[in-house]
């Protein structure tokens, strides 16, 4: 095993993500539950965090570490811009086509169901897993098969990025109800976003026996990390770079590098979109586009957009809110209003239903569906917002377009709400 983490860590160091000491970690706790070690009736993993948190570095790297060790039996990875990969229609038909190549023996009871129902893969997920998967392995089984040494993992990766709330629910559903009855011994590692009902369906009775749940933004601070690997990132610009000649020595500087570590807020995300920017064209100046970065220069029109991947990602994190109005009032207090309240800012849900006049528990309602960039504690009733670069591209009109939060009308806005609350009359309680 000790082999297979330095190759590990060779294959990795360059990947624009999470550092690897932090994976390191995660992938120990990982291989851990694959081999029984932990959590040993757990069916499936959910690796939860943040939009950005690096769970798509971590679930690739784990793929790739089961591949070398012949524990990889399928993998699929939900891709939101992609109309292949965006949607369930072809997920049974992928992960049964590895697992003909993982397993071949597999192959003629498959492909007996496909002749006797050429249109199973029309049909509902549930049926063609159990079609497809559970008994043709049942059957197999029964004829003295031995899988102890097949390969068992499945990832699943960008959960959340499969259209549909309700597939996604559905799919999970469907991955325990045929999985843990099947003679292979399986396990399902599923990375997403933590959305309100993956939460949900992740919490209900048919799934939580079957479950162990790793949040990865919770249990690993990566501010450390991201800090290293922008050194890193830098290090290897001033050295490669086709205009390295022109950068120099001491750029960038011990205060730039703690901003945008800073601006990063833990999500790698930030910290690798900026690299990629900085140093991914050969015929700009890394030292131009850092200025950029840092709005000490303009962008070179529409094209020359620094986090066009950021925008596509809080574009998409807010097109799925039901009530969006009502959520730009909330984010206008958490980012407009707040620095205004030197003295006492609002931190809680209760706070901000008592200064917008809501009915107690609106703001965690609306707040539901943004759990991978907002965070909220039901503990101690904290709102805290996980990406620092959420506030820039909400005061952007440019990168935000209709989700833009303009500060003028807020602030307006608000006072006139102030002002109102004031006129009301004070009810006596003793009346």
């Amino acid at each position: 095993m000790g082999a297979l983490y330095n190759s590990f860590e060779r294959d990795i160091l360059d990947a624009p993500k999470c550092h690897p000491h932090t994976r390191v970690a995660v992938i120990n706790r990982l291989i851990d539950w694959l081999t029984g070690k932990i959590d040993d009736k757990a069916l499936i993993m959910w690796l939860y965090g943040a939009a950005g948190a690096g769970k798509s570095a971590i679930a690739h790297t784990i793929a790739e570490i089961c591949d070398k060790d012949g524990w990889l039996l399928a993998t699929f990875f939900f891709w939101k811009t992609s109309s292949e990969r965006n949607n369930a229609s072809r997920f049974v038909a992928t992960i049964v086509y590895q697992i003909v190549l993982a397993i071949p023996i597999a192959r003629q009871y498959i492909e007996a169901v496909v002749e006797f129902n050429p249109r199973i893969f029309d049909q509902s997920i549930d049926t063609q897993l159990a079609k497809l998967i559970l008994e043709p392995f049942q059957r197999l089984h029964s004829t003295g098969f031995d899988f102890q040494n097949c390969p068992f993992v499945i990832i699943i990766d960008g959960l959340d990025e499969c259209q549909g709330n309700a597939v996604q629910s559905g799919l999970v559903k469907s991955l325990v109800t045929a999985f843990h009855r099947s003679p292979l011994r399986t396990r399902i590692l599923v990375a997403s976003r933590p959305e309100i009902h993956l939460q949900t369906i992740f919490s209900s009775s048919p799934v939580q026996p079957y479950l162990s749940r790793l949040a990865l933004s919770d249990e690993y601070s990566a501010e450390e990390d991201i800090h290293r690997f922008l050194q890193d990132s830098f290090d290897k610009i001033r050295r490669e770079h086709a205009l390295a000649s022109y950068i120099p020595y001491s750029w960038p500087s011990a205060d730039i590098l703690r901003t945008l570590t800073w601006k990063s807020s833990g999500q790698f995300i930030f910290a690798s979109t900026t690299v990629r920017y900085i140093g991914g064209d050969p015929s700009e100046l890394p030292t131009r586009r850092l200025d950029v970065i840092l709005e000490i220069q303009p962008p070179r029109g529409g094209e020359d957009l620094p986090y066009a991947e950021l925008n596509s990602l809080y574009n998409h994190v807010l097109s799925n809110v039901r009530d969006i109005e009502r959520v730009k009032q909330i984010l206008g207090v958490l980012i407009v209003v707040n620095p205004t309240l030197e003295s006492n800012p609002l931190r809680s849900s209760y706070e901000t239903d008592v200064f917008l006049n809501w009915q107690p528990g609106e703001t965690e309602a609306c707040l539901s569906r943004l759990a991978s960039v907002i965070k909220y504690n039901e503990d101690d009733d904290r709102i805290t917002i996980l990406h620092a670069s959420l506030s820039d591209f909400l005061l952007d009109p440019s990168r935000s377009g209709q989700f833009h939060l303009c500060a003028e009308s807020i602030l307006g806005d608000n006072a006139a709400l102030g002002l109102r609350r004031m006129r009301q009359p004070v009810k006596n309680p003793g009346v």
